[in-house]
């Protein structure tokens, strides 16, 4: 039986790929600030504040999933906050990395998450694959670190992977729910100019990749999105459409966006347009390939 740690095992991506992967029979482990409460997973405890970490928790491990990390849209861009959203991530990593070699554990795999903040945030068409250099902003700074403390991992492991996740979509959960309620109480709007790429993928389909990483001889880094990359206003169309809504009002516009958002509104005024193709080529295959499967099956499952 596989034996797997995961880190951030209770967050957005980590709770329902615990379950997907304890269905297809793996050991699961998770490393938390808090006591767990699943009685199939055993938890071990960390804190990053104080740098403490119980290393029994690699103990037997064959993979590590890396999920751990403070949510970059969740407060204000402070100086104290862009620290934390780094070293939520860096931090962490090295914690597991250091508990890695007190115990002289050899991985067959580390699979980190990151993040398509790693791209620049424009308006135009042009298509990124993973060769691109890391964008100058705080976001693509963040993402540079973080994956680099990945790389350290393959000082321990056969193979380090990096997913950079693009808008996870999951019924209730994270940017969808916040970008649905409007459209349910009829007051839908696109933002801004409503043509900047969105680069999603289904809850569903990022857990398959997680465990498509570990499974198979993947080694790098992968973009964690699907292949029906869509803009502002479509999102919004489509979304109507399936939640049987219509879309009455004009685009909000965006010096009233800049008002509200502050340094994150480029998070949500422009986007990027990414390739699968590399991780298609690995044998992957999405479950929900378009933008109209993903929420049908969301809303209507």
């Amino acid at each position: 039986m596989t034996k797997v740690l995961i880190t951030g095992g209770t967050g957005m991506i980590g709770k329902p790929l615990t379950s997907f992967l304890l269905e297809a029979g793996y050991e699961v482990v998770h490393l938390s600030r808090t006591p767990g409460t699943n009685d199939l997973v055993k938890t071990f405890e960390w804190d990053l504040k104080n740098g403490s970490i119980d290393s029994a928790a690699v103990k037997g491990v064959d993979a590590i999933v890396h999920l751990a990390g403070a949510g970059i849209a969740d407060a204000p861009w402070t100086d104290e906050r862009k620290k934390e959203i780094i070293d939520s991530r860096v931090k962490s990593a090295a914690l597991l990395l250091n508990a890695c070699k007190k115990e002289g554990v050899r991985l067959k795999k580390f699979v980190s998450a990151s993040a398509i903040g790693w791209y620049p945030l424009t308006i135009s068409n042009d298509v990124y694959g993973e060769e691109q250099p890391a964008s100058d902003g705080f976001l693509g700074k963040t993402c540079e670190a973080w994956e680099r403390a990945a790389d350290e991992f393959n000082d321990v492991a056969e193979r380090v992977v990096k997913l950079r996740i693009g808008l996870v979509l999951g019924r209730n959960q994270g940017a969808l729910k916040q970008i649905a309620q409007p459209v349910r109480l009829f007051v839908g709007a696109g933002l801004g100019s409503g043509i900047q790429a969105m680069s999603w993928i289904h809850i569903k389909d990022v857990c398959r990749m997680f465990q498509h990483s570990i499974e198979n001889d993947l080694n790098g880094v992968y973009n964690a999105v699907g292949p029906d990359t869509i803009t502002n206003e479509e999102l919004m169309q489509i979304l109507a459409d399936v939640m049987e809504r219509p879309i009455m009002l004009p685009n909000i516009p965006e010096f009233l966006i800049r008002m509200l958002f502050g340094q994150k509104a480029d998070l949500v005024l422009k986007g990027v347009k990414l390739s699968s193709n590399k991780i298609l080529e690995t044998g992957f295959e999405f479950d929900y390939p378009t933008l109209n499967s993903a929420l049908l099956h969301i809303y209507n499952d």
